[in-house]
């Protein structure tokens, strides 16, 4: 499999959702929330990295999201398998590495994706996260999270 089969899928699933693509993202730009899905290279092999994340238009951005999230599972089997999956160089078949991969991306970013679009649903997948030192200041200060 080559990077190029990575992108036809990626494609394939978010420009019907009217994601456009610029370079290895691809952006929806909203009035409140923009979403950003990242193909992104290892430096160590051909290994990729699925990385996806939301923008609040209003707020001053110094990273590339204020939410970001990367492709994978708290479920260490499932973690393997999507490491695995995107390591273009491990055996496997590529229909069953498509197969697999499109689930995932639909199963894990393109319904969070298509699940928030406004700050109220931003504030509550955030309120669900195990820990708020990822959440940029400029973030809780927006939503009133010093406490937390």
């Amino acid at each position: 499999m080559k990077k190029e089969d990575l992108i036809i899928l990626l494609n394939s699933l978010l420009l019907p959702l009217n994601f456009k693509k610029k370079g290895n993202n691809w952006l929806f730009n909203g009035e409140i929330l923009s979403k950003v899905v990242n193909l992104q290279k290892s430096d160590f092999g051909n290994y990729y990295y699925l990385n996806y994340g939301f923008t609040i238009a209003k707020l001053e951005l110094t990273t590339t999201t204020h939410i970001h999230y990367r492709l994978a599972s708290t479920n260490s089997e499932e973690n393997i398998r999507i490491k695995d999956l995107l390591d273009l160089e491990s055996n496997i078949e590529p229909e069953q590495r498509i197969f697999e991969l499109e689930n995932l991306i639909k199963e894990k970013i393109i319904n969070q994706m298509t699940d928030i679009n406004n700050e109220a649903e931003l504030l509550s997948e955030i309120k669900k996260m195990p820990y708020s030192s990822i959440i940029p200041l400029v973030v809780k200060q927006h939503f009133n999270l010093s406490e937390w």
